[in-house]
């Protein structure tokens, strides 16, 4: 078997590939410049924070990056203008993360083209294959876990 046809190296591939046509759509279709990994995390704070607040650790979490990683991610989206972070007063050493509107913004203009991305994506198959191969990465998944 050749390092192409091996498992990981097609995962990797493939996720390449999304990364780049994601981050395309979204340099073309005025996103404001947002990464597909920071539309996710400006997506994810702007559900999460309705409800509670949302720190660097849940990030990392979330979305399986160290720590180092968010940093820099955050670093940038704060330079940029899209979010804030804000110490909490009942723990001075946690920093809650908060959006501007230009995130807001941004988030309501990629939405779309999300959509475009994943219609591109799923085009020819079908509801049941969809569903197989969300399974299957699931429990690689969780076999990488291990």
């Amino acid at each position: 078997m050749s390092n192409t046809d091996l498992l990981g190296f097609r995962i990797r591939s493939l996720w390449q590939q999304i990364k780049r046509l994601m981050n395309r759509h979204l340099t073309e279709n005025d996103g404001y410049g947002l990464t597909g990994m920071q539309f996710a995390i400006v997506s994810y704070i702007a559900k999460e924070s309705a409800t509670r607040d949302v720190f660097q650790k849940d990030l990392e979490q979330k979305f399986d990056i160290r720590k180092s990683t968010v940093t820099g991610i955050l670093n940038t989206m704060e330079r940029d203008g899209l979010l804030l972070r804000e110490t909490v007063p009942y723990d001075a050493r946690l920093r809650k993360m908060m959006l501007t509107d230009k995130a807001l913004q941004a988030k309501k203009n990629s939405e779309q083209v999300i959509d475009t991305v994943e219609s591109q994506l799923s085009k020819g198959l079908t509801e049941e294959e969809i569903t197989t191969f969300l399974s299957i990465l699931e429990k690689i998944s969780k076999n990488a876990e291990s």
